[in-house]
């Protein structure tokens, strides 16, 4: 078979290809792809790859262009073409045939390339049966320089795909907000349609038990409202969805049961109270009647009295708390826990004063007791130094006085700090003598 035959059926073979290829082309999609990016200017995303030296071509200067493939799980790989020209036999036709010699995929440093962030011009758009090929430039050479190409690898299935489906796709490689939002509003939407199938199930399966029926509804009504907002989103980006009328209508019918949920919760919640306020009541009445009795008339009685109303001071802040939640769930507190709250307040202030007071003259009581009996003591330990006086016991007996003395000082002087009149010339007496008894 001559050259030029087979030149022949190579061009033939090419065309059939081509003709069955834009059989399965949807040219309204591509005609929509390409007025949404031909001519226009966006940002990458990815590095474009640019030219490569070729080495192995003829000429030490010449180059390959590179290919920037992207796949669907993200990967991408650098193709290099050599324009090879494979020179026909002369004399028969005149015609040339581009042939790729060499060619293979390279992790090489380039040339030239376009990394992520530039600003580039789309030059256009091809497609293929297996692929969707865009051409672009380095807008400004700034950041970039020369031009490149982006072949998104995405199998023949993607000829069925919409539009929309495709400049999603697309937006991986270049910047393109309004696509880039429309895909994580897709993606959110199908999260949330998992959500809603859970939050109904678990909604519908509850039992009688209001508390967890409630918590289940409002869980089912947050989806429903982010559904909600998802669909208004997605009409806000020109697209349109039949059913997003669907959510509207199921949280329109949840509502109602939520306030009914809500409010039986609310009065379960006012009753416990109240019964933990009447539960109260016969602990407070104890504590109250061990307060209500006589002045205590011993330190032990008085310190029994303070226990009792650190208890009653317990016992009316628990109270009080309790009056706080009702008010938290707008329920007024009723006269008689008003009255009996100032009461209680009034006679805890009035008790503490008192006890206080009545401490004090108990003390000093028990001062002017033990005054008393030191005194009576002081007398009979003079009486004994006074036999000891020059003799082995002298010292031992002045010691016992001395230690007398210092204890009639100590009580006089606490007496005279809590008022006792004839303490202050009690406590000066008794000083004087233990000063001469401790100069002997």
């Amino acid at each position: 078979m001559s050259r030029m035959l087979k030149v022949l059926l190579f061009l033939c073979v090419a065309a059939a290809s081509t003709a069955a290829a834009s059989s399965k082309k949807n040219p309204e999609i591509e005609r929509a792809v390409k007025a949404e990016l031909v001519g226009r200017s966006f940002t990458t995303k990815i590095l474009v790859g640019g030219v490569i030296p070729c080495p192995q071509s003829g000429r030490n200067d010449a180059i390959k262009p590179v290919d920037t493939e992207l796949s669907p799980d993200g990967s991408i790989r650098y193709y290099a073409r050599a324009n090879c020209f494979y020179q026909p036999t002369p004399g028969v036709l005149d015609l040339g045939v581009f042939f790729d010699a060499t060619r293979g995929y390279v992790a090489a440093s380039f040339s030239t390339e376009i990394p992520p962030g530039s600003s580039v011009g789309i030059q256009g758009v091809d497609f293929k049966e297996d692929r969707v090929e865009v051409r672009l430039i380095a807008n400004g050479n700034n950041t970039a320089q020369g031009s490149g190409k982006i072949k998104y690898m995405l199998g023949s299935s993607y000829l069925t795909w919409s539009a929309d489906q495709l400049m999603e796709v697309i937006a991986r490689g270049i910047a393109i907000p309004a696509y880039e939002k429309l895909s994580q509003v897709k993606t959110e939407f199908e999260l949330l349609r998992g959500n809603l199938q859970q939050a109904e199930s678990k909604y519908n399966s509850a039992g009688a038990d209001n508390a967890a029926k409630l918590a289940d509804a409002i869980a089912l009504r947050q989806v429903l409202e982010k559904l909600q907002t998802n669909r208004a989103t997605f009409m806000a980006l020109g697209k349109s969805d039949p059913d997003s009328g669907v959510y509207s209508k199921k949280l329109s019918s949840l509502l109602p049961e939520i306030a009914k949920l809500t409010a039986e919760a609310r009065q379960r919640r006012v009753a416990h109270v109240r019964d933990q306020l009447k539960a109260q009541l016969p602990q407070l009445s104890e504590i109250q009647r061990q307060v209500r009795q006589k002045p205590p008339s011993s330190m032990a009685e008085s310190q029994q009295r303070s226990d009792s109303l650190t208890q009653y001071s317990t016992l009316l802040g628990e109270r009080q708390k309790l009056l706080d939640e009702l008010q938290s769930e707008n329920e007024a507190p009723a006269p008689e826990d008003v009255k009996l709250m100032n009461e209680s307040k009034v006679e805890i202030e009035t008790g503490h004063k008192a006890l206080e007071q009545g401490h004090q003259q108990l003390e000093l009581s028990d001062l002017t007791s033990q005054y008393g009996q030191l005194t009576k003591k002081h007398a009979q330990l003079l009486d004994a130094y006074s036999r000891a006086f020059g003799t082995s016991k002298e010292r031992p007996a002045l010691q016992d006085l001395i230690a007398v003395l210092g204890q009639m000082v100590a009580n006089r002087d606490r007496a005279a700090g809590l008022g006792d009149k004839t303490a202050p010339a009690q406590l000066i007496k008794c000083r004087a003598e233990a000063e001469k008894y401790k100069r002997k």
